[in-house]
């Protein structure tokens, strides 16, 4: 029996922390289900702190890499998921059959004196927001 998998695009501004979680989230919680991606309107080096964050909940992302905006996954995909108002201002249009969702979570790396406190706060508001997102889109939890 073929199943069909869902496809989930997550997209920030830079792809080096909110994104990064979100995708390494999806994929650990959605399994053999889904398959998800992240990228940026620009790219960065993934940041320590994001992969330290990760590391303390069990997930390595230390060997992944930051990704531009790719046309062919964003068309691709089942659902868009805009991780900061930069990318909801300048993403392409959504096509209309495709789950465009906003969370608009703070870059905790643009904070003034930003530390890990701050990128765990983004973290786990990310795993939340990936399991409810999972959740609502009836694809079954690991």
């Amino acid at each position: 029996m073929n199943r069909k998998v869902t496809r989930i695009y997550f997209l920030c501004y830079q792809n080096r922390c909110r994104s990064q979680m979100a995708e390494a989230f999806a994929t650990y919680y959605g399994g053999e289900h889904l398959f998800a991606e992240s990228a940026g309107l620009e790219s960065s080096d993934i940041h320590p702190l994001t992969i330290e964050a990760m590391k303390e909940v069990g997930i390595d992302i230390s060997n992944n890499v930051s990704k531009k905006l790719n046309m062919k996954s964003f068309m691709a995909a089942n659902a868009i998921v805009k991780l900061c108002e930069q990318v909801t201002e300048q993403c392409p249009i959504v096509p209309f059959q495709i789950m465009n969702v906003d969370w608009n979570i703070q870059d905790p790396l643009a904070i003034e004196g930003c530390g890990i406190d701050e990128v765990r706060k983004a973290r786990d508001e990310i795993r939340q927001k990936v399991i409810d997102l999972l959740k609502g889109m009836n694809i079954p939890i690991a």
